[in-house]
C-alpha cells in the first residue's frame, strides 16, 4: 500500500517540472547545516520515476530505468530561483505581535439580580390606594406607592401624637421629663419599625389626630416589574405587593464552551450587540464565572454586567457578546487591568489599594486579590495560520534560511557560532509548539478592533541566535509550498511531517508487482 506522504507527494509530483523532486545540486554550492554539513556530502542515486532511492547506480528495480546521481543536502535543501517559482513559494519574516483570542457568543439580557426590591406589608391592612398602578411604572426612591389602612398603624401613630401632648404638657423636673421624653422615643421607634420613614414619623408627630391611611414610599428607584395587589385588598405583615427592580445595569447571561474558559477572567471587557440597534456597541465586563458546567452542552454559564442607563437595553433581548482576550507571557490570557491589589472575597470586582478596606457592597473586610493569570498583554512570536502543517500530534512549519554556521569554526558550547551569508535560500523543517489560535487586530479611532490576520503565538520549537549581520533573524517562514517542500522530504527520506526522523525514502511503487 502507497503511503500517505508518499502518495500525496507523487500527486505533485506529477504535475510540476521533471527536475523538481530529486533536484541535483548546482555545480559549486556548499552543503547546507545538517547531516552533509557535518561530513562529506552524501550522494546517492533515485529513479527519474520516483520509484525508490539506492546508494548505488544502475536499473531501477522498480521499473527498469536508470536512476540518476544526486547530493544529499542534509537537513536543509536549496532551491533555484526558477524552482521557487514554479511552486508559487512565498515567504515572510517572523516578527513580534499583540495577538488576541476573540470569542463570540449569544445570550439573553435579565434583570441585575442585586438590584431587585420587594415592598412588603410590614403589617396587617388593607390597601385603600394604589399610586403605582401598573406594571412598568418608572418610580424614584422615595415616591409613594400605596396607601395602606392597619389598626396597628393607626394605633401607633395615636400613641406617637399622646406622647408628643405628654411631653410637652410635663413641667421642668427631672423625672417626669424624662419619663415623657422616653416615651416619646418608644413611640418613634415603635412607627420606624413599622416601616416609616424619619420624615412620616415626623410628620405623624406634629398631627393632633392620626390618620386613617398611611403612604408607603418606594425604597429605591427603578421600574415597577410585578403588581401584587390590588385596591380593597386585605394583606398580611409580609406579603409583597410590589417588586421593583433597577434596569440602569443589567446582566447578559451567556454560554461560554468549556475549550474557551481558559480564555475568559473575571473584570474582563465584553463588547456586546444588538438587533435592535445594529452598529451600536455597548460595553460591558465578565462579573461572574459560574462554577459548575453544564455536562449536556459542555458550557459554562457568564455573566456580562452592561451599564444601561439610557433603558435602551431590555430584559429578555438577546445579545452576542464578544470577548477580547488579549494573549501575554506564553500564549496565556493577560490579565485583566483591575486597580488595587485587594478584593472583597464575596464581590471580586470590588477593588481597593488599601489593605484595611471594606467591601461596599457587603462590608467584608478585603483581602489580597490572587490572579488566575498571567501579566499584562504583550508582543509575542506570531506564526502565520496558513504557515503551519500539522498531523493532529505534531505541528511543523519550514523556514528559509539566509545564514548558516561557518564551516571549520571553532565551537563555544557558551557562545553562539559564527554565521554567513548565504545567496540562495535553503529551506528546514521546524517541529514546533504552537499556542491557541488568535489574530492581530487593529484599533480603529472610535475604540472599534478591525481583524488583520490570524496568528498561532509560538512557545517553542525554533532556533535561537541565528541572526544575520543586520540584527534581523536569519530566516523568513514559508507561508506557500511548504506542502510541496514536505513531499520532497518525505520522498527523499529526510525529516518531514509524517516522519520526524526521516528514513528510507518512500517508494511509490511499494506493493506493485516489478
Amino acid at each position: 500500500m502507497i503511503g500517505t506522504g508518499a502518495l500525496l507527494g507523487l500527486v505533485f509530483a506529477l504535475a510540476m517540472p521533471g527536475d523538481w523532486l530529486f533536484v541535483p545540486r548546482p555545480a559549486g554550492q556548499q552543503a547546507g547545516t545538517g547531516g552533509a554539513a557535518t561530513g562529506e556530502p552524501q550522494e546517492f542515486y533515485a529513479c527519474p520515476m520516483f520509484c525508490t532511492r539506492s546508494d548505488h547506480g544502475g536499473p531501477c528495480p522498480v521499473c527498469g530505468m536508470e536512476m540518476t546521481k544526486f547530493v544529499d543536502t542534509g537537513a536543509r535543501m536549496p532551491l533555484a530561483p526558477g524552482q521557487r517559482a514554479s511552486i508559487g513559494l512565498q515567504t515572510e519574516p517572523i516578527q513580534r505581535r499583540n495577538l488576541a483570542v476573540e470569542i463570540r457568543t449569544l445570550g439573553d439580557f435579565e434583570p441585575d439580580e442585586t438590584r431587585q426590591k420587594v415592598v412588603a406589608a410590614w403589617v396587617d391592612g388593607r390597601i385603600d390606594r394604589l399610586y403605582a398602578d401598573f406594571t412598568g411604572v418608572p418610580v424614584e426612591k422615595g415616591w409613594h406607592l400605596f396607601d395602606l389602612y392597619s389598626p396597628s398603624l393607626y394605633a401607633a401613630q395615636k400613641e406617637l401624637i399622646v406622647a408628643r401632648q405628654a411631653y410637652e404638657r410635663t413641667s421642668d423636673g427631672e423625672g417626669p421629663r424624662t419619663d415623657a421624653q422616653r416615651l416619646l422615643k418608644t413611640a418613634r421607634e415603635k412607627l420606624r419599625l413599622l416601616g416609616l420613614s424619619e420624615e412620616q414619623v415626623a410628620y405623624i408627630e406634629g398631627l393632633d389626630e392620626p390618620n386613617l391611611t398611611v403612604t408607603i414610599p418606594s425604597p429605591d428607584s427603578g421600574v415597577v416589574t410585578e403588581k401584587l395587589a390590588h385596591v380593597g385588598m386585605y394583606v398580611k405583615q409580609g406579603q409583597p405587593v410590589f417588586r421593583i427592580t433597577d434596569l440602569s445595569m443589567l446582566w447578559l447571561i451567556v454560554e461560554v464552551h468549556e475549550r474557551d474558559l481558559g480564555m475568559v477572567a473575571l473584570g474582563q471587557s465584553v463588547n456586546v450587540e444588538v438587533n435592535a440597534y445594529p452598529g451600536q456597541v455597548f460595553e460591558g465586563r465578565v462579573g461572574f464565572i459560574d462554577p459548575q458546567l453544564d455536562m449536556k452542552t459542555r458550557t459554562v454559564r457568564v455573566r456580562v454586567e452592561v451599564p444601561n442607563d439610557d433603558g435602551n437595553l431590555k430584559p429578555g433581548m438577546y445579545g452576542t457578546a464578544t470577548i477580547f482576550a488579549e494573549l501575554g507571557r506564553d500564549g496565556e490570557l493577560a490579565r485583566p487591568e483591575l486597580k488595587g491589589d485587594y478584593a472583597c472575597p464575596m464581590h471580586p470586582l470590588q477593588r481597593s489599594s488599601d489593605p484595611d478596606a471594606d467591601c461596599e457592597i457587603c462590608g467584608m473586610r478585603m483581602v489580597p486579590f490572587q490572579h488566575e493569570h498571567g501579566g499584562i498583554a504583550q508582543k509575542l512570536w506570531a506564526i502565520p495560520r496558513e504557515a503551519v502543517l500539522s498531523t493532529g500530534k505534531r505541528t511543523l512549519i519550514y523556514v528559509e534560511w539566509w545564514v548558516r554556521e561557518m564551516e571549520h569554526a571553532p565551537h563555544d558550547a557558551d557562545v553562539a557560532p559564527p554565521l554567513e551569508m548565504i545567496n540562495e535560500p535553503e529551506y528546514q523543517g521546524f517541529e514546533i509548539q504552537l499556542g491557541r489560535l488568535a489574530a492581530e487586530y487593529h484599533i480603529m479611532p472610535d475604540g472599534t478592533r478591525h481583524k488583520l490576520r490570524e496568528y498561532y503565538p509560538l512557545l517553542a520549537g525554533l532556533p535561537t541566535g541565528m541572526t544575520m549581520p543586520n540584527g534581523e533573524v536569519g530566516f523568513r517562514i514559508v507561508t506557500s509550498g511548504q506542502f510541496l517542500i514536505d513531499s520532497q522530504m518525505e520522498l527523499t527520506g529526510k525529516p518531514s511531517l509524517l516522519r520526524s526522523e526521516g528514513g528510507k525514502a518512500a517508494n511509490p511503487h511499494a506493493g506493485h508487482g516489478g
